[in-house]
């Protein structure tokens, strides 16, 4: 760049920051008041010396930072746990490994430290700020994403904007004073630059307000004092970060083959059109396939090497399957079944219009860095949100919201008071005061021998007067209840009561009762909660947009699981091929692809950890998720050993179960044998009982036909003899008309 565009880009910023200095100046100031509260520097220099002039200390009873603590301990007490989802399908698998990776990134920057700060400034400031960051120089020049809290006192936002992330914002500055000595630790490249840095005196001080010197007071955060550097030419120089958003044309390609989209620069849509492809025929198929996936790639350039571009399927005759030979099909091939492999690239498939590629702008984020009057930097990050992502208190669309802090400070003051009021009074009632007739006694004497323990003997002249004790007005009722009240009402506007500090004293009698006060109280925190995670939301999406920029080599990590066992995760594993050594593809490319991120809800509050369990038994008794998956709920640090030892139980259940199922199955064919000797012998019996069943019917039979024969018989001798006499009555008959005949004749 030429030194005067770089001139330009350094004046620019400086203005700006002068521009967006003034527009936040009355809310620095109230911020430096509000940290100096939760510090405990709560009186200024005018109120000491009117205490002190009434002989009166001025007692500090911090509500605030037991208050603010209370609210940090409870928001970050897990860790918080993302979900990765990608928005194609193919990345789902992808999107598992980004989430335990934004866990490793968590973890490695102490991301709960980090979190507590920002909820500090967060309730004390009203705005609370953390950046992600590459640092390039970690994991032996690898480069890591890191995440550290930003003092907002440190930066200066664009007064426009009205997002509680300021997405909108034109520019975001994070502008601080910084010792020449350590800018050359941290730019060793930009040394010449940075001691001919000029000091430009862009920064203002905000000046306390409050009385620090106290003895039981903590020293304001912005007391810092001067430095003591050894060195004599050290010096304090002004270190500017300029972010802001430009609009950079960009190529959306869509891949119908995947199907994909990806978004690219001129440079790496160059690259993309490099990468190889397949056109994939089969003879009863007349549509062609085309393969662009890595994946598929990869296994189609094997194929390729194996029959040099084609091959048919035949079945084989002894099992029945299809297998794979070389060259078109021959005879007892599958008809139709001749496949070709065709290598091509992503070039070829683009200029057949087979790849859609749409022009467009996309937003990125310009990084420009200046030390006084030099510039160190001006470079893109390939990121289209800022990578500060801030946390805002009571946000009414505008950059510097009130803070928590600052509802309270009237009410702390008079706790204060009031409680140096008491505790004046109860030292001037111990202290008693004497009223004695002048010339009576020695003052002096008297002083020393009411002073004294126990007995004391002290003469006064009773003609002068007796000595008359002052006592001390008591103080009233209505005090302590307004102090009384007035903690409640700190309590009431920070939504963090006395029972959730531990506070017995506020507790109900039953147990029911303190959970469900407790749930309640809760209410407050959980709408802080809101907040923390949008926050979080926000941050995982910067955090993802740079791993995918940073993390572009092979790189193994280490997470910590829910029962503090390890877990090895690994990316961007490149696969070879056996023969010629080529890459053919990468296992778990973080690098590609698009991904939604959520933090999951309430992951960072307090749980009941026994209630969980029981949640997660409930599943896996349920088989939704397995014993693995049951265990990394729980405290047991040798899960891979209870996993194996169980293994070895399963095992040996499972073969002493088949050992169960071999002897059911003889006893089994035991019966069945028994079964079958049985019917062996019924059938016999069966064939003697048929056998002697077709002698009875024989014989009946025979018996039947002889008594047919000899009714037969019977009957023609009865026939005969019915015959015969019908003819004897006949013959009776005609003798007996002769005879009547012959009688009439005579």
């Amino acid at each position: 760049m030429p030194d005067q565009n770089q001139e330009q880009e350094v004046k620019l910023t400086e203005e700006l920051l002068r521009e967006y200095s003034s527009s936040r100046s009355d809310w620095a100031q109230q911020a430096v008041e509000d940290s100096e509260f939760k510090a405990g520097v709560q009186w200024t220099k005018e109120q000491v010396n009117k205490l002190k002039a009434r002989n009166q200390a001025p007692v500090v009873v911090n509500c605030i930072h037991s208050a603010v603590e209370q609210a940090k301990a409870m928001l970050t007490t897990n860790k918080p746990r993302f979900q990765v989802i990608g928005r194609e399908t193919s990345d789902n698998k992808i999107g598992k490994v980004i989430s335990d990776l934004l866990a490793w990134v968590w973890d490695n920057s102490t991301g709960n430290i980090v979190l507590k700060q920002a909820i500090e400034d967060y309730y004390v400031k009203g705005l609370g700020c953390i950046m992600a960051y590459p640092d390039m120089n970690a994991d032996f020049g690898k480069g890591d994403v890191i995440l550290k809290s930003v003092d907002p006192m440190d930066l200066y936002i664009d007064p426009a904007s009205r997002d509680t992330f300021c997405q909108d914002a034109n520019h975001i500055i994070i502008a601080k004073k910084t010792m020449q000595s350590q800018l050359l630790l941290q730019y060793p490249d930009y040394k010449e630059l940075i001691l001919s840095a000029k000091e430009t005196g862009n920064l203002g001080d905000y000046n306390t307000t409050r009385d620090s010197s106290i003895d039981n007071q903590q020293i304001g955060p912005f007391n810092k004092g001067s430095s003591n550097n050894a060195a004599d030419e050290d010096r304090e120089l002004e270190i500017m970060e300029r972010f802001t958003k430009v609009k950079m044309p960009m190529l959306r390609v869509f891949d119908p083959f995947q199907p994909k989209e990806s978004i690219f620069t001129q440079e790496q849509f160059e690259e993309f059109l490099k990468k190889p492809a397949f056109l994939v025929t089969r003879a009863d198929n007349p549509e062609p396939a085309y393969i662009t996936g890595d994946e598929e790639v990869a296994q189609a350039k094997l194929l390729f090497q194996e029959f040099d571009g084609v091959y048919h399927e035949y079945i084989d005759p002894m099992s029945g399957q299809p297998m794979q030979l070389k060259g078109p099909e021959q005879a007892g091939s599958v008809p139709g079944s001749t496949t070709k492999i065709i290598p091509m690239t992503i070039k070829d498939l683009y200029e057949d219009k087979l790849i859609q590629v749409t022009p467009i702008k996309c937003d990125r984020i310009r990084c420009i860095i200046s030390i006084g009057d030099k510039l160190i930097a001006d470079y893109m990050k390939p990121i289209e949100h800022y990578p500060i992502v801030t946390l805002m208190n009571h946000h009414d669309r505008n950059p510097y919201p009130t803070s928590d802090v600052r509802l309270v400070k009237g009410l702390q003051e008079y706790v204060n008071k009031v409680r140096s009021l008491i505790i004046a009074h109860a030292s001037s009632s111990t202290n008693v005061k004497l009223l004695i007739p002048r010339g009576s006694m020695d003052k002096k004497h008297l002083a020393e021998e009411w002073a004294k323990a126990g007995t004391a003997v002290i003469e006064f002249d009773p003609e002068l007067g007796q000595p008359i004790v002052a006592g001390p007005v008591p103080l009233p009722n209505e005090l302590y209840n307004n102090e009384r009240e007035a903690k409640a009402d700190i309590e009431r506007i920070l939504g963090i009561y006395a029972l959730m500090q531990g506070d017995q004293g506020s507790a109900p009698q039953t147990y029911k009762g303190t959970l469900a006060l407790d749930e309640f109280g809760q209410r407050r925190i959980r709408s802080k909660k809101d907040d923390i995670e949008a926050m979080l939301n926000q941050l995982g999406k910067v955090t993802v947009q740079l791993m995918q920029w940073i993390y572009t080599d092979e790189k193994t990590i280490r997470i910590t699981q829910a029962n503090a066992s390890p877990k090895d995760v690994e990316i961007n594993q490149v696969i070879y091929d056996d023969y010629t050594n080529d890459i053919l593809g990468r296992v778990n490319d973080i690098t590609l692809g698009s991904y939604d991120v959520q933090v999951i809800s309430g992951s960072t509050l307090p749980s009941n950890r026994w209630a969980r369990f029981e949640y997660y038994k409930e599943l896996f008794s349920m088989g939704v998720i397995d014993q693995q998956e049951l265990l990394l709920q729980t405290d047991v640090a040798d899960m891979e050993g209870v996993l194996e030892r169980a293994g070895q139980q399963a095992q040996a259940q499972a073969q002493i179960q088949q050992l169960e199922q071999e002897v059911k199955k003889l006893k089994g064919d035991l019966q069945t044998s028994q079964r079958e000797s049985l019917h062996d012998r019924k059938r016999v019996e069966l064939k003697d009982f048929e056998v002697k069943l077709a002698k009875m019917e024989a014989s009946m039979q025979a018996t039947a036909q002889l008594y047919k024969h000899r009714t037969n018989d019977q009957f023609k001798q009865i026939k005969e003899e019915v015959d015969e006499m019908s003819e004897q009555t006949e013959t009776d008959n005609v003798q007996a008309a002769m005879n009547e005949e012959l009688l009439g004749l005579e």
